[in-house]
C-alpha cells in the first residue's frame, strides 16, 4: 500500500487535474483507500478565489495551495477533481449540506466549526505577519505605532490588547493596504501568504512583509492557525483518507515543495499537534 502511495504521489507531480481533465492513469489507477464521495469517481471541492490558497489560473484550472493538495489526494484515490467556484460565505454551507465533498481556502480548525462538520490533518499554518517600510518583526517594534489589522483575523483582540487605541480595524486587506501606503498607518498585519501575493500583484509598493517573531501577548504568533479540508463529520472513511494522505505529504516534503512553489515559508508546514481554535 506504501509503494502505491509513493507510485501515484510521483505521478501526481507531473500532471495537473484542471476543472474537467481526468486523471491519465484512472484505468490502472488502485485508490489508497476506500471511502465514498457524493458523485462517484469524482471529488467535489467547494472552492472561492482567495490567492494563493484557491483561485482559478492559467486555462481556468484550479490551483493554490489547497488545491495542490486536494489534486495529490485526488491522485491518490483515483478521482476526479470537480471544483465549486462559489462565494466564501457559501463554500462551509456546501460541505455541511452535502453538496461538497471538501472545502479549500485556508479555513482553520476551530473549535466551533468542529461541532458541525470534520477537520482534516492540518496542511500548514497560516503566519502573521507585520508589513512595513521599516521591516519590523517584532511586536515590542509596533506597540507605539499606528497599526491596522483586518477584521476576522486570530490577532485582533491580542492586538487591541497591546496597541490600544493605535489599532485600525478594516473590513478587508485592500482597505488596510491603500492606508498603510498613503501613511495614514505605520504597519499592518494580514496573514503572510496573504499579503505576499498582494504585493506580487501590485500591492504594498516598498512595504516589508515579515513573519512577526513570536511573543506572549500575541497568541498568533506562537500558535498560528492551522489550515483544513472541511469534510462531512459523517463519512468517516474521507476523514480517514485526507488524514492520511495529507500526513504522508508533509512526512514526503510535498507539502513543502507546493508552498515553495508559490513563493510561501516552507516553514508553515511544520504544523505541530492538530489543534483547534477556541
Amino acid at each position: 500500500m506504501i509503494r502505491n502511495i509513493r507510485t501515484v504521489a510521483m505521478l501526481a507531480i507531473s500532471s495537473i487535474v484542471t476543472l474537467s481533465g481526468v486523471s491519465a492513469y484512472a484505468d490502472e489507477c488502485k485508490p489508497a483507500h476506500k471511502f465514498e464521495t457524493i458523485k462517484p469517481g469524482v471529488l467535489l471541492v467547494a472552492a472561492y478565489e482567495f490567492p494563493p490558497y484557491s483561485y482559478t489560473g492559467a486555462n481556468k484550472a484550479l490551483t493554490g495551495v489547497d488545491a495542490e493538495v486536494v489534486k495529490l489526494i485526488a491522485e491518490v484515490e483515483c478521482l476526479k477533481v470537480e471544483p465549486l467556484m462559489m462565494d466564501p460565505a457559501a463554500t462551509i454551507q456546501y460541505v455541511v449540506t452535502k453538496r461538497a465533498d471538501v472545502a479549500i481556502g485556508d479555513w482553520y480548525r476551530t473549535a466551533e466549526r468542529a461541532k458541525i462538520m470534520g477537520l482534516s490533518a492540518p496542511m500548514y499554518l497560516d503566519q502573521m505577519a507585520l508589513l512595513s517600510k521599516a521591516g519590523y518583526t517584532k511586536i515590542e517594534e509596533i506597540k507605539d505605532k499606528k497599526v491596522g489589522t483586518v477584521q476576522g483575523s486570530l490577532w485582533v483582540k491580542n492586538l487591541q490588547e497591546v496597541v490600544g487605541s493605535n489599532l485600525t480595524i478594516y473590513p478587508n486587506s485592500v482597505a488596510m493596504a491603500q492606508d498603510l501606503s498613503a501613511g495614514r498607518i505605520e504597519v499592518g498585519t494580514d496573514s503572510y501568504a496573504v499579503g505576499l501575493t498582494a504585493q506580487k500583484k501590485g500591492a504594498y509598493s516598498g512595504v516589508l512583509i515579515k513573519v512577526s517573531e513570536p511573543d506572549e501577548r500575541v497568541r498568533a504568533t506562537i500558535q498560528a492557525g492551522q489550515a483544513t479540508l472541511p469534510h462531512d463529520k459523517a463519512n468517516t472513511g474521507l476523514r480517514d483518507a485526507l488524514n492520511a494522505n495529507i500526513d504522508a505529504f508533509r512526512r514526503s516534503g510535498k507539502i513543502a515543495e507546493i508552498l515553495t512553489k508559490f513563493g510561501l515559508d516552507v516553514g508553515a508546514a511544520e504544523v505541530g499537534e492538530p489543534r483547534l481554535i477556541e
